[in-house]
């Protein structure tokens, strides 16, 4: 006897995504299942279920089942089911169409063949996946096609069963400002065995259904945090038994693609922190370019919804797959990246948004004034046409009460575990959300500016020039901290009248330039800002 549900839908009202933005706010209602004639909702995750005896075949891998989804408009997309336990396969629709959904099963079991349904998807105001924006590639866009502003936090063991304080975490990133957390799959710092069970035989599915609990939690109370999963995570035998045709290896992947890359809130990261070589033998971090661009094209041939796909390569070794026709970002790890010279370069090799995954952290290679170097590198790179990530506790290590673990980042400020890197992140998003500005369409003009990097960095559209005046007292960006005197910048101002403002990146307070006074350009104009420190300008032009 075969059963079908309607499953789950997740997702939030407009309103409260707005004000989630900058206030990283988390009372939010109940999110219901829905019953068989209430309606999914566009931009949310349509489940089916379906119920048959196996007749003793191991369901991971010797049960095929497919889904064939017809949109309203005709148009059909195939989804891998998933195993679940007790005689129940699941399979995930995004819902990015509204009208009636009809789907079909394909099995190589009888009695999970060819069932067939149909549910209706209701108009929605959800933010939904990330995509490249439609009007620069170079830039990120939640499917509603509102601009993604990309600050990242290293949060790797948010999915793992033993830390307990994973809640706190993911509330206290959205009050900090975060919109993306790197995690992986791991439980132990480079093994994703907990993975398996029976041998590698069958799937650990309580800590699968864990990893489930959390992301739906994250989507259901901060559906602007994209979530990067990494499900081969730091796991070098793993990956090498990938190259060697493993089928439980091989596994890994499919299965995590069919449980969650419906999720809203998710983009696929491959590998973390490994050593791109082109031959072996290996050793090390080592892990072979044939190995990792297979897996890429393993995980694009099955992607049935474009969730966004990159690999993390070890630091300073640049990115490898930039050609890549899988790899829709470019991933990097390098140091000190305060002047924006890795993502300019990588700006120029690929039609893609550039982010620098790592840099340095809070406790790991920390600077000397953790505060003003995350702060300068969050600008730095958003002026240079990408992005960067912030890392804090030792999240790579077992929760440990101390400063390994996911915590919520305001209690390990407030117990003396971290000194307030991430502090003016937040003052990121109000700059943008009060300019209305976006950097969609921008590009880097640090020549308007003298071409000095470590000092000032400034992009422009037809409309808009921003300059961030890092102010730095010395020129080695891991001791440097901002001058306690204003800076002074000199701006080769392209012809047309402009209004300025100051933006102090410390409180997100406002300074008009001039008494309001228009500005006219065609010449080279002297700025110095009206308070010490570093410094963000804003010039717009007047229409």
């Amino acid at each position: 006897m075969l059963r079908c549900a309607v499953g789950v839908v997740w997702g939030l009202s407009f309103a409260f995504v707005a004000a989630a933005l900058l206030a990283g706010a988390t009372d939010v209602r109940a999110v219901q299942p829905t019953r068989q004639s209430e309606a999914a909702q566009q931009r949310g995750v349509h489940e089916i279920v379906l119920e048959a005896s196996l007749d003793g075949l191991n369901p991971y891998f010797e049960v095929d089942l497919q889904i064939c989804l017809t949109r309203p408009d005709g148009t059909e997309v195939h989804v891998d089911g998933f195993y679940d336990g007790e005689q129940t396969f699941r399979a995930r629709a995004y819902c990015d169409a509204v009208g009636v959904w009809r789907w079909r099963s394909i099995s190589n079991v009888a009695s999970l063949n060819d069932r067939t349904g149909q549910f209706h998807v209701a108009a929605s105001q959800h933010l939904g996946k990330l995509r490249k924006h439609p009007d620069d590639p170079r830039q990120l866009a939640y499917d509603n096609g509102q601009w993604f502003l990309h600050i990242g936090d290293t949060g790797y063991r948010f999915v793992t069963d033993t830390e307990p304080r994973w809640q706190a975490y993911i509330d206290q990133a959205a009050q900090a400002g975060f919109t993306k957390i790197r995690t992986w799959f791991c439980r132990g710092r480079s093994d994703v065995q907990v993975l398996f069970a029976q041998n590698r035989q069958e799937m650990d599915l309580p800590y699968w259904k864990e990893i489930d609990r959390r992301l739906t939690y994250a989507l259901n109370h901060h559906p602007q945090i994209i979530i990067q999963l990494i499900p081969y995570g730091e796991d070098t035998d793993e990956i090498v038994r990938y190259g060697q045709g493993d089928k439980a290896s091989m596994l890994i992947g499919k299965y995590a693609q069919a449980r969650f890359t419906a999720f809203p809130n998710v983009h696929w990261c491959l590998t973390n922190d490994r050593q791109i070589v082109q031959r072996g033998p290996l050793k090390g971090r080592q892990v072979l370019h044939e190995v990792i661009d297979r897996m890429g094209r393993d995980f694009a041939r099955r992607e049935p919804w474009g969730t966004l796909l990159t690999n993390h390569q070890m630091r300073r070794q640049g990115y490898h797959f930039a050609a890549a026709p899988w790899s829709d970002i470019v991933t990097l790890e390098d140091i000190d990246q305060v002047a924006g010279a890795l993502i300019l370069h990588y700006r120029s090799q690929a039609d893609d948004p550039v982010i620098l995954d790592e840099d340095r952290y809070e406790l790991y290679i920390p600077p000397d004034h953790p505060r003003y170097f995350f702060r300068r590198l969050m600008w730095a790179s958003l002026l240079s046409g990408g992005a960067a990530t912030y890392g804090g506790l030792k999240t790579y290590e077992p929760y440990d009460g101390e400063l390994r673990g996911v915590q919520g980042y305001a209690d390990a400020v407030r117990e003396g575990k971290l000194v307030g890197g991430a502090r003016d992140f937040p003052h990121i998003h109000q700059f943008f959300r009060d300019t209305g500005v976006t950097l969609v369409g921008m590009e880097s003009a640090d020549v308007l500016v003298g071409y000095q990097p470590l000092r000032f960095k400034c992009i422009r559209d037809a409309d808009n020039l921003i300059v961030y005046l890092q102010n730095p007292d010395s020129d080695e960006p891991q001791k440097a901290q901002a001058r306690s005197k204003p800076a002074i910048v000199k701006i080769h101002l392209p012809p047309s009248v402009y209004r300025a403002r100051w933006f102090e990146p410390t409180t997100g307070r406002w300074v008009e330039e001039g008494d309001s006074k228009d500005i006219t350009g065609g010449i080279q104009r002297q700025f110095k800002a009206p308070f010490p420190g570093d410094a963000v300008l804003h010039l717009r032009r007047r229409l």
